[in-house]
């Protein structure tokens, strides 16, 4: 009896031996960074989820912006709806390390990716309709592309022309740029050529000089670190 309750302290002991050495490992730049996870603190698996959806940064990949015409047929709401639906529920499902910071961090990032994903179906949806973009997070900064892309004509004409003057004012060689521009300025589907340029280059410019910033990189690296026993980097 006595044999086996050393066998069994000896087999509980090497388990949480194995446990207190889990060791996560990331780069950044040419730097590996192997550190040692505090059991105490967060497990690998919620060590895992925070840097990849936080540090790693994985960003939806559908596209909704067009360059050109021929663009528009690769834009889908639909597949925007989709992929942004496995996304928020792979996160929402995901574990973070418990504490204040962790729940807080984990909320900022759902209320930012739920932005992005209306943004991005709004903007699909706009290209034919662009009521479609009245409501939406910063309408009020960026009404004035709303308002051109809605009256259409030469209110979205001028606004365009507006923003290629822009574009040009500061091109160190500004006539491939406005070879481009005559080119679509003549164009049968000059309208077209108009509401894709302005939202790409007016609202969604717009929508990025004004988004919130809701994610410090600085403080998550400290939040990070405080999870770790020790951590060593190898530069090469």
């Amino acid at each position: 009896m006595k044999n086996v309750l050393l066998t069994t302290i000896f087999l509980l002991s090497l388990a949480s031996s194995i446990h207190a050495q889990e060791v996560f490992e990331w780069y950044e730049g040419y730097c590996l960074s192997r550190a040692q996870i505090n059991p105490e603190k967060a497990t690998y698996m919620q060590v895992q989820n925070v840097h990849y959806t936080l540090a790693q940064a994985s960003e939806l990949s559908q596209p909704f912006l067009a360059y050109q015409p021929k663009d528009t047929a690769y834009l889908s709401a639909k597949n925007i709806r989709f992929e942004c639906s496995n996304f928020l529920s792979e996160l929402e499902g995901m574990e973070y390390p418990k504490g204040e910071y962790w729940t807080t961090i984990k909320k900022l990032r759902l209320e930012n990716l739920r932005e992005q994903c209306l943004l991005r179906e709004k903007a699909v949806i706009a290209l034919n309709e662009p009521k479609a973009l009245k409501g939406t997070p910063y309408c009020k900064e960026c009404s004035r592309y709303v308002t051109a892309l809605e009256k259409g004509g030469k209110t979205l004409l001028s606004l365009w022309k507006e923003i290629h003057e822009k574009e040009v004012a500061g091109a160190l060689d500004p006539d491939p740029i406005n070879k481009a521009f005559e080119q679509h300025w003549n164009a049968p589907n000059q309208e077209l050529w108009a509401r894709i340029e302005v939202l790409r280059y007016g609202w969604w410019n717009c929508i990025l000089e004004n988004q919130k910033v809701w994610f410090d990189e600085d403080q998550y690296r400290i939040e990070f670190k405080k999870l770790m026993t020790s951590v060593q980097l190898e530069c090469h």
